[in-house]
């Protein structure tokens, strides 16, 4: 029995000091911005968030209480700026918009959202068509777990204090934050941005990866079914704004001209219309998409409007807002972003038709380069 004592003594006696100083580490260099550590020197750059951005930005929402926020995709997460001034009445604002979700997980983050801010005004919606598809799973790290509570989950807490993972991330955090080596990070209002605003590839490069991920087989484009199950959490989403009366604003994301050129090929052009015609049933839309003086800035080393085919820069954001709330409208180009309800829908279905058979006669090459990543 002496022998036993000795030994539980010893293992715990080691263990448990282990274990703790472990936690503090984690805890303190706080790589995904999760325990509202402070910041220095050596964990300054959180280049971790990125791959965690569900969780994190689930856990700001407890901490900041946003009474306005910008949610949808990542063009959302990268485009829209929630210090832009026609948000001023609206502070605190959050930009909520996630990494490749469907609608179901924007709806849920929504939830979470009242349920931290039971007074929340506004809301700027982004939506694309991807998020709309049935055969869009929910990523791994999505967790139902975490939403509508106002603390982490004790597995959760588990995690980002004691596991292997957030240890990695943390000495990963460290080293790239000695180093000032940063690709994506995020400000404390959810705003994600490009590090030294220089993106890893010349830009024509960053424009054939994103293209040529969308064609792929596991991409978003191969396989496509609208699903009335999405459409049905907008419905929802909509409803519970208007008997809030939470000032709601929708629009379709200006991803550039060859990003509907690949959808167009990989034959999902009249899916994406009848998309639309389903969105306005809903709710008026302001509609960003198609071939305008913004998405068909053509694409060289240096652009103003695009970091890829499918995201925008804050330029572009701003513009976005600026359309949305009526903010020094004289800035805005005319035929960018037009509101689209249900009488006007088939006539702007048309124009965008027209518009695109302009734009494919004055740029062939563009064409071209969309056609030769085709597989």
């Amino acid at each position: 029995m002496k022998n036993y004592r000795r030994f539980n003594f010893a293992f715990f006696g080691l263990t448990i000091p282990g274990l703790l100083a472990v936690g503090l580490f984690n805890i303190g260099v706080d790589p995904y911005g999760v325990m509202n550590s402070p910041q220095w020197r050596l964990n300054r750059l959180k280049t971790e968030q990125f791959n965690h951005v569900r969780l994190f930005k689930a856990t700001s929402v407890t901490r900041i209480a946003p009474k306005t926020v910008l949610l949808g995709s990542s063009r959302t997460d990268l485009g829209l700026d929630p210090k832009h001034p026609a948000l001023a009445k609206g502070k605190p604002v959050y930009n909520l918009g996630l990494v490749g979700p469907n609608m179901y997980e924007v709806k849920r983050y929504f939830d979470h959202a009242i349920a931290n801010q039971p007074d929340l005004q506004t809301v700027v919606l982004g939506v694309d068509f991807f998020m709309f598809n049935e055969y869009k799973i929910h990523p791994a790290d999505f967790e139902e777990a975490r939403l509508e509570r106002d603390n982490l989950t004790p597995q959760e807490l588990l995690n980002v204090t004691l596991s292997i993972g957030v240890t990695r991330s943390s000495l990963g955090t460290i080293k790239n934050s000695w180093q000032s080596q940063a690709n994506f990070l995020y400000h404390d209002n959810g705003f994600r941005y490009v590090h030294n605003n220089e993106p890893d590839n010349p830009l024509p490069q960053e424009f054939k990866n994103m293209i040529w991920g969308f064609f792929r087989e596991e991409g978003y484009y191969p396989r496509y079914k609208l699903s009335q199950g999405f459409l049905n959490d907008l419905r929802e989403l909509v409803e519970i704004c208007k008997s809030r009366n939470i000032e709601l604003k929708i629009f379709i994301s200006p991803s550039h001209a060859t990003q509907w050129e690949a959808l167009r090929l990989a034959g999902h052009w009249d899916d994406f219309e009848q998309w639309k015609r389903e969105l306005v049933a809903i709710a008026p839309v302001w509609d960003f998409s198609g071939y305008h003086t913004i998405s068909t800035e053509p694409i060289s080393e240096k652009m103003t409007y695009y970091w890829d085919s499918s995201h925008y820069r804050q330029e572009v954001g701003n513009l976005i807002l600026n359309r949305l709330f009526d903010y020094e409208p004289a800035s805005v180009p005319s035929d960018f972003g037009p509101l689209l309800t249900p009488e006007n829908v088939e006539e702007h279905l048309v124009e965008i038709r027209r518009d695109r058979e302009s734009w494919a006669n004055a740029n062939p090459e563009e064409i071209a380069f969309v056609e030769e990543l085709k597989p």
